[in-house]
């Protein structure tokens, strides 16, 4: 049994409803209605039929201030999280937002309260440099220790269970739906079913 106290915890889909704020900048934007559902791959391009230019646009518009922050909260999470740090574990937040979003996202967090103890900018996908930036590479994330995971992309999810062998708690999206293949990955479909499989 690990003596390590520090869950890692996403933080897009994860804490906060991105995708279906990406929805809705896609309907604003570029007059396309996408249902949820049809999200069964997280390159929006392909999902929601954008031209280069209209996700090039896409992604520029969701990294503003203003829209980060307009991102909704998912409740439930807010409150497992709080149930953790009364028990005594820290709350990692790791994301793969550029760094350039790092301070409308300690905004966010501030905004709705979400407990956490460190906050680390990841190119867990290989899109944007880390070089000279606060962000890390998926190489010095794995220098790092921690007891849980909870995610929702399953590449991140395979990569904490395999290369980090962290046991993850998948939270079920459209996206995501491929077999994990893992027996450290669990799925979950809501942060109710998280908070209750958490028994340390």
């Amino acid at each position: 049994m690990t003596d390590v106290r520090t869950i890692y915890v996403d933080m897009d889909d994860v804490l906060c409803e991105t995708a279906r704020r990406f929805l809705l900048i896609i309907e604003r934007e570029f007059g396309k209605q996408v249902a949820y559902d049809r999200l069964t791959d997280f390159d929006f391009e392909r999902s929601c039929d954008l031209t280069p230019a209209e996700r090039a646009k896409l992604y520029q518009l969701v990294h503003l201030e203003d829209e980060i922050l307009s991102i909704e909260p998912i409740p439930e999470a807010i409150d497992v999280l709080n149930d953790w740090v009364t028990g005594g574990y820290q709350i990692a937040i790791v994301t793969g937002r550029p760094p350039d979003t790092f301070a409308a996202s300690i905004e966010w967090l501030a905004r709705y309260k979400v407990p956490f103890q460190s906050f680390t900018v990841v190119d867990k996908y290989g899109r944007f440099q880390t070089e000279n930036t606060i962000g890390l590479s998926l190489t010095e994330l794995a220098t790092q220790q921690f007891c849980w995971a909870v995610e929702d992309s399953l590449p991140m999810a395979k990569f904490l269970a395999l290369e980090m062998k962290v046991p993850v708690a998948l939270l079920d999206r459209p996206w995501n739906q491929a077999d994990a293949e893992n027996a450290q990955i669990t799925r979950y479909d809501h942060w109710r079913e998280i908070g209750a499989a958490f028994v340390r």
